[in-house]
Order: structure tokens, then C-alpha cells, then sequence
């Protein structure tokens, strides 16, 4: 029996096989690689005597050798004193896994870029004096400043020298990539960084049609019995050396989820390879949810300390409404016959007649509607008639435990829905509301009982407040005493800030009209064919390529129908893949000479998170104002906001549906380089409380012929 050593953990372990490297002669267990050289085990051995290699990296406790740069050694976790970096020809490279090992990095923290720019360079001093005086920023930053790098480089710098963290926290997977690439560059002897996806993202099973909620309760109930082999591996001692030469690899890397995937995902549970290698990180680039969602669980798995870390909030326009989602639910008497049909047909009997009795308390409870579409109801209307059925907790644990036995051999289970829609609805306090409605599907009608939050501030607050720093950032950040509001930001502790675009302003047309609105009372078929001349003739005075952007589908197939052009027309879907999207964008690439026209909608996958830059989009029309359907819950939300902030209509109804049409305006702009038009087709921009989210520095036409306009602008290039 030997005593092995990995990263500070020590186990014994029999050695039942001998398989050496055939470059150094050091011990690889089972199939995997050879971490000093980088050299994958083979099956058969020569025995030819091992060649000598100089210039490798020893660790001055153990004597463990590598042929990459270490800050702690891999085997005995010991800081190195000096460690050198072997620039030999010969020196194996990253070819298996995939990564690349980094050469010589400068000891102290130097900007990577040779100019900056003026607006950046007032972003980074800004970030550097928050930081320095545990404040928080909200930052209205627009696309072109760099604002990744400005806000990494100077909160980096400063946690890696007061010992801190950093978490860096976007919803976009792209925003990832994008900011692994900073940090590369950023990349010196003191930190260590690691990239966490979504735990969907990262998993080795087939999960792809799986939504996230399906997904979780998927991934606990295989960890639960034991049935997820990568899980296992994670956690074998067996295996612990091997693991903690992969995390080793992962620190000294900044590994992108694609590289860690490849080095871990064949064997190992990715996402629980990368927490351990957190516990080592000095910046973790994370999912919003890893800490508005899970926060405790999350910071202690990784030994975190919240008032140690600084908040980096990218894209941070959504997080308000990410939360809210992330806490709201809801089921219906149709949700209920498909759940009790998937309890049948897995023989859950007693799962299947609870569910019964549910779809009978949703039905007792539609005589309170007396005729109407919804109204609201109290959480003791739902408690009361559930309560006859059993003990509310234990009917919870009931319909979870079937759901995860679903799960085990389906991807989607109705049963665990309602038994998560059954938690949520036992929240007490304000900052939720209640509803039951009608709603008809597939000519059937069906009672539904809603739960929806009100206030993201009931999860944001506390993490917020409890930070050294958070730093909200976006370029549609505006009015950004919204986002403080409503995310809980303490005001004497927060500083607000807009910084100007650096693009030149005579790259930009804007031009409102006026005489056109897509206000409910003025759908007239009169108003739809003028609207659709203009927009036909916008269309087809831009450039090259065009994208229009709708408040709903249903608004831009009834225009489409009546719209001239002879351009190429490209109709985006509400369930397009990546794929998909790909496609569209390669389309969009090969008409360019010609022209193609993109109708999309406000809020959907082309108005926002995808870059068009160039010649790719060179005009966005804007059609109306995407304003939420004034239903209850649109009246709930303006009421609350209203109690809370005295701006109900503003934060509950109009700033959302501006923040959508900003984002989809913002495709078309994209580098200094890109010209292009921007034509807002609703006289309601002219009104105050819209215009007022505009840039300040943005300057407008204001026509009722934008035909015209457009037409001078190209030819005036």
C-alpha cells in the first residue's frame, strides 16, 4: 500500500497495473494522460529507455516535474518559489486536450491593449475608484467602448491584491468566450481564473431537449440513485490524482468551456471538476443564477465569502427579469390531465389520484372568475382546497419523488412541474401575486392558477448589499435608477454613470416618424397599408441589408402580408436553434450585394445578443413599441412599483418595452467602422417618457417620408 498525494489530499490506494510514460517513466493510472508531459497513455509500452528532457518545471517539496508553468504544484498543492518556463522545441505541447499553455506572464498587471480609448479609459479609472471604496456602478456602456476589459482590468487588479474575488456573470454563453479572451490577455503570475456555463451546458449526457428546470431535476434524481457514471468519477478517490492534475491544468490555462470540456467531460462530471477547481480561482466567470439563484450553495461549495467578492453584472438589463421568471409558475387543469396520464403510465397510482384532485380544486376554484377572463385570488384561496386533499409538504415530497422517477427515463416530467409549482406557491409576503384565468387550448377550456414575483429585489437585495462591489453594466442600461430600484442597490452607496459612444455620430442616421403609431385603437386596415408602404419603402432605400423588428408575431405577419419589396425576405421563428440562427446569418452574408430584409420581432433571438456587423445590417426599422398586453399581471406590476417607487407605469410598463426596442436598434451599429440607419416607426417616440431613454448624444430626423431621409444618407456617403 502507497500513500499518494493530489492537490492536499492524501489516500491509500492499491496499485492493481504499472502503466508508465514513455517519455518521463512516471506512473499514468487507468487511460488517461501523462500530466507532466501532457502525453496520452498508450495501450502497449516500449522499452526503449526514456529520452532526457531539460528544462522542466520541479517542485522544490516534492520534486513533481512538469513541462508547463505552475504557481502551486499539481501533486503536493505547494506554492512554487521561482517557477521557469521551458521554451525547448521538443517540450510536449496541448495537442491532446486541446489547451494551450501559456508562455512567460509579467509579474505585475499590464493593460493588453496598445490605445485606449477616451470613454474606456473614464470607465477603468471609475471601476478602480468604486472598487477601491466598496461602491457599486451602474454603467450604461455602449457597444464599442470595450467595456469588458474596462471593468476586468482595473476589479481584477485590485482583488488579486487585497485578496479577493471577482465573479463575472453573464446569461450569454457568447459573453463567456468573450470574456475568457480578456482574461487571457489580462493573464499574469497572479490569478487564476475559471469559466462555469450552466450545469446543462457542461453535462455529458444527452440533455438537449431538455429545459433547465427539467434538467435539474434530471441531474438530482441520477446523483441521487447513483446512476450518473461522470458524477461518480468526480467524486472517486480512486481517481483523485488524475482529477487534480486536471484542475491543475485548468488554473494555469484560464480554460475556455469548450477546452474544459474536452480535457473533463470524457470521464469526468465537468461542472463539478470546474467548482473544485473554483475553490482555487481568483475570478469565476458564471451564469447569473450561480449567485441570483444559488448563491449560498454555490459560495460555500467553492469556500467563497460574499463581502470578499466584486460583482460583475453583464447584460445586466435582463437580471430584473430573469429573477422574476426564475421565481414564477404556474399549472392548469391541461397540466394537470397530462400529469396524471404520465402517473398512470408509470403506475403512480397514488400520484395519479392527488393529481385528480388538483385538477378539481382548480376547477372549484374557476367559479370565482364568475364569468371573467382572470382576477386575482389569495394564497389561502390554493392552501384551503389543497389542504383537503393531504398535508401539503407531504404531497410535495410525494409528487417530487414520482417526478424524479419519471426523469430517470424521460427528459420532461408534468408530475415534477406541479410539484415545483406547489413550493413556489407556498411564499408568504408582498412582492408576489396571485391569479386564476381562462385560456383556451386547442379549442378546449382550461382553468389556470398563476404565481408570478413582483420584485427581483426579494434575491438580488441581499447579495447586492452583502458584496465588497457590484457593478452593473450594459449598453441599454437606461434609466438606470430603474436597475438600482428594483435590484436593490443601496442609493448613498451606488453611483450611476452613462458613457458616451465612441463611434463617430455621422455614421448614424436616426429618424423618427411621425403620422403612424401601432397604438391599440389605431389597428385600422388604413393604418396597416400606410404603415406597410413606408415600411416597403424604407426597406428598400437601406443599402444592402435590412431588418425590421415587430412588437409580436402575430402584428408582423398581418404587415409582412401588405409589405412591397423585392428583396430577399428572411422570417425569424420563435424556436430557432443555434443552428438555425447561423443559418439566417449566412443568408444574410451571401445577399448582402443585393439586399435581404430580417422580420423579426422585439425581445426575440435577432433583436438582441447576436452581432451583424459590417455589411451584414446596414438599417433597422423599428415598428411600435413592444408594450406588454395590460393584463393583471401587467397591473400587478405597475401597482407594486407604484407602492414601492411612486413610478409604477414607468418601470412596470414603459422602460421595459423601451429597453427591448434599444436593444433591437443597437444590431445595426456594431464597430467604427459601420454605417446604417435606424428608423423608429411610431410618433410615440416623440413623447417624453420614451424619448427620454434615448442616448443624449443622439440626434434625430423627424419625417413623415423616411424614404427620403435614407435615401440621402447613402447617397451622401
Amino acid at each position: 500500500m502507497r500513500l499518494l498525494i493530489s492537490n492536499g489530499f492524501k489516500h491509500p490506494r492499491l496499485f492493481m497495473r504499472m502503466n508508465k510514460c514513455e517519455a518521463c517513466g512516471r506512473v499514468i493510472n487507468h487511460s488517461g494522460f501523462c500530466f507532466p508531459c501532457n502525453i496520452k497513455r498508450k495501450k502497449e509500452h516500449s522499452a526503449k529507455a526514456s529520452p532526457t528532457f531539460h528544462g522542466k518545471h520541479s517542485c522544490d517539496s516534492c520534486g513533481f516535474s512538469t513541462y508547463y508553468k505552475f504557481t502551486r504544484c499539481p501533486e503536493c498543492n505547494t506554492k512554487a518559489k521561482d517557477p521557469l518556463v521551458s521554451h525547448l522545441p521538443d517540450a510536449p505541447t496541448s495537442h491532446d486536450t486541446g489547451l494551450d499553455i501559456l508562455p512567460e506572464q509579467p509579474d505585475k498587471f499590464v493593460f493588453p491593449f496598445a490605445s485606449v480609448r477616451e470613454s474606456q479609459k473614464e470607465m477603468i479609472a471609475d471601476v478602480a475608484k468604486i472598487v477601491a471604496e466598496s461602491k457599486h456602478l451602474v454603467a450604461d456602456a455602449p457597444t464599442g467602448l470595450g467595456k469588458t476589459i474596462a471593468v476586468l482590468f482595473p476589479a481584477v487588479e485590485y482583488a488579486v491584491a487585497n485578496g479577493l474575488n471577482v465573479f463575472f456573470l453573464t446569461s450569454r454563453l457568447s459573453q463567456h468566450k468573450a470574456a475568457i479572451e480578456t482574461l487571457k490577455l489580462m493573464k499574469n503570475k497572479k490569478f487564476k481564473a475559471i469559466d462555469i456555463v450552466g450545469k446543462k451546458h457542461l453535462c455529458s449526457q444527452d440533455v438537449t431537449d431538455m429545459d433547465t428546470g427539467m434538467f435539474n431535476n434530471y441531474c438530482s434524481a441520477m446523483i441521487k440513485d447513483k446512476r450518473c457514471a461522470y458524477y461518480k468519477n468526480s467524486h472517486s478517490a480512486d481517481l483523485a490524482i488524475e482529477r487534480g492534475r486536471i484542475m491543475g491544468m485548468l488554473g494555469s490555462t484560464i480554460a475556455t468551456t469548450e477546452e474544459s470540456i474536452r480535457l473533463a467531460g470524457g470521464r469526468y462530471c465537468t461542472y463539478e471538476v470546474l467548482m473544485d477547481a473554483a475553490k482555487n480561482a481568483d475570478v469565476i466567470v458564471g451564469d447569473y443564477f450561480h449567485l441570483f439563484g444559488m448563491h449560498e450553495k454555490f459560495m460555500k461549495r467553492m469556500g467563497k465569502n460574499l463581502s470578499d467578492t466584486i460583482i460583475i453584472v453583464d447584460e445586466a438589463h435582463n437580471l430584473s427579469s430573469r429573477i422574476r421568471n426564475h421565481l414564477s409558475s404556474k399549472i392548469s387543469t391541461r397540466s394537470c390531465d397530462l400529469a396524471a396520464k404520465e402517473a398512470q403510465k408509470f403506475a403512480e397510482f397514488e400520484a395519479r389520484s392527488i393529481i385528480h384532485e388538483i385538477d378539481h380544486a382548480l376547477t372549484a376554484l374557476g367559479k370565482k372568475l364568475f364569468g371573467k377572463k382572470e382576477v386575482f385570488i389569495e394564497r389561502e384561496d390554493f392552501l384551503e382546497k389543497i389542504s383537503v386533499i393531504g398535508n401539503y409538504d407531504e404531497l410535495i415530497a410525494k409528487l417530487t419523488t414520482v417526478g424524479q422517477q419519471v426523469l430517470e427515463e424521460k427528459k420532461i416530467s408534468h408530475v415534477d412541474k406541479i410539484a415545483e409549482f406547489l413550493q413556489l406557491w407556498k411564499r408568504e409576503g408582498i412582492g408576489y401575486t396571485r391569479i386564476i384565468s381562462r385560456e383556451k387550448i386547442h379549442d378546449k377550456e382550461h382553468i389556470a392558477v398563476q404565481f408570478s414575483c413582483l420584485d427581483p429585489s426579494i434575491i438580488s437585495k441581499e447579495i447586492v448589499q452583502g458584496s465588497h462591489s457590484t457593478i452593473l453594466m450594459s449598453g441599454t442600461l437606461s434609466p438606470m435608477e430603474m436597475h438600482r430600484d428594483l435590484l436593490g442597490l443601496e442609493p448613498n452607496r451606488t453611483i450611476i454613470k452613462s458613457y458616451s459612444s465612441p463611434f463617430p455620430k455621422e455614421n448614424r442616421k436616426n429618424i423618427i416618424v411621425k403620422g403612424v403609431t401601432t397604438k391599440y385603437t389605431e389597428r385600422t386596415p388604413a393604418n396597416y397599408e400606410k404603415m406597410a408602404r413606408l415600411i416597403g419603402g424604407s426597406i428598400n432605400a437601406v443599402s444592402g441589408n435590412a431588418a425590421v423588428f415587430f412588437p409580436s408575431y402575430d402584428m408582423r405577419d398581418k404587415l409582412t402580408a401588405l409589405v412591397k419589396t423585392n428583396k430577399h425576405t428572411i422570417l425569424e421563428k420563435s424556436t430557432m436553434t443555434k443552428k438555425e440562427r447561423d443559418e439566417v446569418k449566412e443568408e444574410l452574408r451571401k445577399h448582402k450585394a443585393k439586399g435581404a430584409v430580417l422580420y423579426g420581432v422585439m425581445g426575440g433571438s435577432f433583436s438582441e445578443g447576436i452581432d451583424l456587423p459590417g455589411d451584414l445590417l446596414n438599417g433597422v426599422i423599428i415598428v411600435g413599441l413592444p408594450l406588454e398586453r395590460p393584463d393583471l399581471s401587467v397591473e400587478a406590476l405597475i401597482a407594486y412599483y407604484e407602492q414601492r417607487f411612486q413610478k409604477g407605469r414607468d418601470y412596470g410598463y414603459n422602460f421595459p418595452a423601451m429597453i427591448k426596442v434599444m436593444q433591437a436598434s443597437g444590431r445595426c451599429i456594431r464597430n467604427e467602422e459601420d454605417r446604417g440607419v435606424i428608423v423608429f416607426m411610431d410618433e410615440r417616440f416623440l413623447w417624453t417618457n420614451y424619448k427620454l431613454i434615448f442616448p443624449r448624444d443622439w440626434a434625430f430626423t423627424i419625417t413623415e417620408n423616411p424614404e427620403d431621409e435614407i435615401r440621402k444618407f447613402w447617397e451622401g456617403k
